[in-house]
């Protein structure tokens, strides 16, 4: 359903991401509510040195990876934490590969999808867990790279895959259909740019970046084989696009002032700026929202009922934070470390 920071994008510098965003008023601020939230680090097996929370499936269980040193035999791989279990499903098992996987979501059969990077050039393959274990998904004829960016719950998958057009590498957002297990399907009735399918619906409605002439990035729907853009705000002409669910749809949004920040978009396609929306993650069914805030020092993480600003998280003497994952269940997840030189922790929040 969801997806965060795929292999093909990147994430701002903290100087664009500011609150204000010209030709979209900003919802009025809230001052955030009266919650605690209360944290749990998920267990690690024997040797593991750090891990994070991705992925959830929305209902108790999460996904991520945990590490065991760069130089250890066990590597990085892809784990699930569900019902107090832990599934270990390894890294591709292709010595062509590093030992490392990027998680980027999880459905409620436990199939997990991400990306897993070649050794000698890290060029990305997307894959999926099948059968307790990680493999890769097919790409289009003549395709040089891929990587998988959502998953529904009846198993259909999304991303891109890269072949060579005219001579250079060209992203197509492809769909891995749950009904025809090893095909691979383009997008089509996209224009005829390069796009990346970044998450899906239960619907089957699918979110997709596509370059416009200038190379910036504008939203779309997909579903069926119709598509449909996503209106940008006034002022805004670049989105990263941050998840799909229930319908609503959250980005980061460039605008031609210079200013930059979260937006969300409701059933009907209409945007919102998100009150200090500074770095959006996630959103789930009920239009919870996480992310990054315009704390100057980047230490503080926002929990949003929409676009109104419900509570905050901050870094503490102790102990830093990110905030990744919205579950329909109410809790939020991501990773925790200590300071000083504290190792990465995956961790879930519960708001009492």
């Amino acid at each position: 359903m969801r997806r965060t920071n795929g292999a093909a994008r990147v994430l701002w510098p903290a100087a664009l991401l500011a609150p204000l965003v010209f030709g979209l008023a900003p919802a009025a601020a809230a001052a955030p509510a009266a919650c605690t939230w209360s944290e749990s680090v998920l267990p690690m097996p024997a040797g593991a040195l750090a891990g994070d929370v991705a992925a959830t499936d929305n209902s108790g269980g999460y996904a991520g990876t945990i590490s065991f040193g760069a130089d250890s035999e066990q590597g990085g791989p892809a784990v699930l934490w569900k019902n107090g279990q832990f599934t270990n499903y390894g890294y591709l098992p292709d010595p062509a590969y590093d030992k490392f996987v990027s998680v980027q979501d999880v459905n409620g059969a436990g199939t997990v999808v991400g990306t897993a990077f070649t050794a000698d050039w890290g060029i990305p393959s997307a894959i999926r867990s099948r059968d307790g274990k990680l493999e890769r998904l097919p790409e289009l004829p003549g395709g040089t790279a891929s990587q998988a960016e959502g998953i529904n719950e009846r198993g259909d998958i999304v991303g891109a895959v890269e072949t060579e057009v005219d001579g250079g590498p060209f992203w197509h957002p492809v769909l891995w259909p749950a009904d025809r297990p090893g095909e691979v399907v383009e997008l089509t009735g996209l224009p005829e740019t390069q796009g990346y399918a970044t998450g899906i619906d239960q619907d089957g409605t699918v979110l997709v970046e596509v370059d416009d002439p200038d190379q910036n990035r504008v939203p779309y729907l997909w579903k069926d084989g119709a598509a449909k853009p996503l209106p940008l705000p006034g002022g805004g002409y670049d989105v990263i696009t941050r998840g799909i669910s229930n319908g609503r749809v959250i980005g980061q949004v460039s605008y031609e002032s210079g200013d930059a920040g979260g937006v969300v978009w409701d059933r009907n396609g209409r945007p919102t700026a998100v009150a200090r929306g500074a770095d959006l993650q996630d959103i789930n069914g009920n239009g919870r929202i996480v992310g990054r805030t315009d704390a100057p020092d980047w230490d503080e993480y926002g929990v949003w009922n929409l676009a109104a600003l419900d509570s905050t998280l901050g870094y503490t003497a102790e102990r830093g934070l990110e905030l990744r994952v919205s579950s329909d269940d109410g809790t939020i997840a991501g990773r925790t470390w200590k300071f000083p030189g504290g190792r990465d922790e995956p961790t879930v929040w519960k708001c009492a």
